[in-house]
């Protein structure tokens, strides 16, 4: 039996399927907001006393960042401004500019008036704290 290989060739469909694979949005929210250029990453953290949210945002200033609660959303935004040389021209740029946006549910246990946020080497750290969960007090009942 003779193996042939089989070469995928380029066709619209897998362009076009390529074009949606790139854009790489996790939610709903920011995906119809044109004004997105740049994506930068995001984690989330848990513990008992507080949530947290952290971004790599290198090269952003901290004059440039907005965080905005409303409704139970957080949504971090700001932009990357471009660095310009002398001439304000580049031969070859694998640098990612422009505005970006991303949103958050927040649970119903947060204190919101005690939101923090810092900065810090390109890291942006946001801190959620959460009310303190009532534990059921266990009581024993006697048998007689």
């Amino acid at each position: 039996m003779t193996l042939i290989k089989w070469v995928n060739r380029p066709t619209l469909m897998n362009e076009i399927d390529s074009i949606f694979d790139s854009l790489s949005v996790d939610s709903p929210i920011n995906f119809y907001n044109n004004n997105i250029t740049w994506i930068p990453q995001f984690e989330t953290h848990e513990d008992d006393n507080s949530y947290q949210i952290f971004a790599e945002l290198p090269g952003v200033s901290k004059k440039k960042l907005d965080i905005e609660i409303s409704d139970g959303l957080m949504t971090i935004s700001g932009e990357k401004e471009r660095v310009n040389s002398k001439d304000n021209t580049s031969n070859y740029s694998e640098l990612s500019y422009g505005k970006f946006s991303r949103s958050f549910r927040l649970p119903e246990d947060i204190l919101s008036d005690q939101i923090s946020a810092k900065m810090k080497d390109g890291i942006l750290a946001v801190f959620v704290p959460r009310m303190e969960q009532i534990k059921p007090e266990t009581k024993k009942i006697k048998i007689k």
